[in-house]
């Protein structure tokens, strides 16, 4: 099976089967694509939080038919700091749907990923996760060429993505 190797950001994974998660990861190589992460569900498992969201990790994949598989994982950076403040956490969170919402599988999207990359970064420091959340909207609107002068930047994401942001 042919491998590769990838540095992406975890944007969700979820149950797959009884010991084994789907994994979605955001690279600026390959885009969005899902993984499966064998026996992450396992206690213990040699990816342990490995593969929960907002994970910027060095992967190795093995081709697979229908699925790759997720062998190794080598995290970069956890963003922990975000995980344990409920603003930070909750706009962090947006900032990974949002993406994961407005992308499609496969698409290369190298200039989101950096943009994704720096508002984590961003949100690891500010103090005000919402001003994080407003240039990210901001900045996303611009890349993906939806941005119109006097809307908000969240209507026109809204329009773009197909759902209420503001229900969210």
């Amino acid at each position: 099976m042919p491998a590769y190797k990838i540095k992406s950001i975890s944007l969700k994974n979820k149950a797959f089967s009884e010991s084994d998660k789907l994994v979605t990861l955001f690279s600026r190589e390959r885009g969005k694509i899902k993984v499966v992460a064998k026996s992450a569900r396992r206690v213990p498992s040699r990816f342990g939080g490995r593969v929960e969201a907002f994970t910027y990790a060095d992967c190795y994949i093995a081709k697979g038919r229908s699925l790759d598989i997720l062998s190794q994982c080598e995290v970069i950076e956890s963003f922990q700091s975000v995980r344990d403040d409920a603003p930070a956490l909750i706009s962090g969170l947006y900032l990974l749907r949002l993406v994961d919402a407005g992308t499609l599988e496969g698409q290369q999207h190298p200039e989101l990923f950096d943009l994704l990359l720096r508002g984590l970064m961003t949100l690891k420091a500010e103090k005000n996760p919402r001003l994080v959340e407003a240039g990210f909207e901001k900045a996303f609107v611009r890349l993906e060429g939806i941005y119109r002068q006097g809307i908000e930047p969240r209507y026109s994401l809204s329009e773009h993505i197909g759902v209420d942001l503001r229900q969210w």
